[in-house]
């Protein structure tokens, strides 16, 4: 069985896998090396933009966030700020 590593997020314990664990490091180094650059060069690269949407996409499954319902409750505010897919106001892609 892998192991499981305790997330302490406002209170509240997440299980995260070691697996996830790593993904997040290697993103993470990933994001600062890009951070370094935008800030060295203000610019940025596509391959730096795909790390940053590969980021969010981790960040969005092992952290379980969605985006907000819509105003009509049948579809999702993409684009607004998401919450936390446990909240009454998240959309629920089912």
């Amino acid at each position: 069985m892998k192991s499981k590593f305790k997330v302490n997020i406002d209170m509240k314990d997440i299980l995260v896998t070691e697996e996830q664990r790593m993904k997040f490091l290697d993103l993470y180094n990933k994001l600062h090396h890009t951070l370094l650059y935008v800030h060295d060069c203000s610019d940025i690269t596509l391959s730096q933009i795909a790390s940053l949407e590969e980021l969010k996409c981790l960040m969005h499954s092992a952290l379980k966030f969605s985006p907000q319902k819509n105003e009509d409750g049948e579809g999702s505010n993409w684009y607004n700020d998401w919450v936390l897919s446990c909240d009454e106001t998240a959309y629920k892609n089912e």
